[in-house]
């Protein structure tokens, strides 16, 4: 007996002595640490910070390179200063909004951990190029950002919150008194309505100008209006929010599941068309957009048989894609 508990004890220390490091820090039982030896270790290390563009850095632990055993860090993170941090050895970081930052390389060791500052970085102005540029479509509370009107693409459908009219006179005002784009019907499958432009195309090709459709939207888990009431009790996997290009002559559409967890509260989301393969309409000619919202299937009966539902939709913009970044 005694033995055994004798070998169970070196095993068990064999096993304390064996353990590396951990992403969390170093082993505080391994060894101690040894401020001689990081020091030492963090003036070997070789590390390569390169300006590639205009406020666009790549970042390099260039492993060994400095004369250091190959195995002497066992992992890394970056601290770029911005919210950002990455775990790998070679990388890029974008600073997209202005101000002070410090790049700052972190190194776990068997020493104990070496934190070294490896460059500031000034950024003077908003990086376009690497979020793209908003502009404003319609935010219901200012004339829209480019010339067209509001359709309705159901004929139950309500497309516009201020020309909901419960009789031929007064308006169904929104409860918080801001104007959005209300869609919302009575029944069927499909909620749709629809943003014709009347002069202008969007090019949204590869090579083209625009690439996302940014929106915020709110879901009310129930509506009441005097002409009924739009229940949204209904399982998760009903609601669904899509937006379509439209040529004049098909639509391509990107689809978005609503959580039910996002009910009852604004939600910003966007939709990025940048690497849709276009089969259904030519992406150079876009003359409307749609905005089409399900939120009921009854496996037994078919689509929204009896469905009734409400979307908000407000600040609708379109998101450009900027040149300039030169990488």
């Amino acid at each position: 007996m005694k033995l055994t508990f004798k070998l169970l004890l070196i095993f068990i220390c064999f096993g304390v002595w064996s353990c590396e490091p951990t992403e969390v820090g170093v082993v505080d039982d391994y060894k101690k640490p040894d401020p001689a030896r990081l020091e030492t270790l963090k003036n070997d290390i070789q590390i390569h910070v390169r300006e590639l563009a205009n406020q666009i850095y790549e970042v390099e632990y260039v492993r060994g390179a400095g004369g250091e055993n190959s195995k002497a860090i066992q992992f890394i993170t970056w601290d770029f200063g911005n919210g950002r941090t990455s775990k790998l050895e070679k990388d890029t970081i974008y600073y997209i909004e202005p101000g002070s930052y410090n790049i700052t390389f972190n190194g776990y060791t068997y020493d104990g951990e070496l934190s070294k500052k490896v460059a500031d970085v000034e950024a003077t102005e908003t990086l376009w190029c690497a979020i793209g540029k908003r502009v404003s479509m319609d935010n219901f509370d200012e004339e829209a950002g480019f010339a067209g009107k509001w359709v309705n693409k159901n004929k139950n459908d309500t497309p516009l919150f201020d020309e909901y009219h419960v009789d031929d006179a007064t308006a169904y005002q929104f409860p918080t008194g801001n104007n959005v784009l209300l869609i919302g019907k009575s029944g069927g499958w499909w909620t749709e309505a629809a943003y014709d432009f009347s002069d202008e195309t969007f090019d949204f090709s590869k090579d083209g100008m625009w690439r996302k459709v940014a929106l915020r939207f709110y879901i009310p888990n129930t509506f009441e209006v005097p002409e009924g009431n739009f229940d949204f009790n209904i399982p998760e996997s009903y609601l669904n929010l899509k937006i379509g290009l439209n040529d004049g002559s098909g639509r391509q559409e990107i689809e978005r599941k609503i959580k039910v967890s996002e009910l009852g509260q604004w939600v910003d989301v966007e939709f990025d068309f940048s690497d849709t393969n276009f089969d259904q309409v030519d992406p150079k000619k876009i003359k409307s957009i749609w905005f089409m919202f399900t939120h009921n299937w009854d496996n037994d009966r078919g689509a929204g048989r009896d469905g009734t539902g409400v979307i908000m939709i407000d600040d609708i913009e379109l998101i450009q894609k900027v040149p300039g970044c030169g990488i």
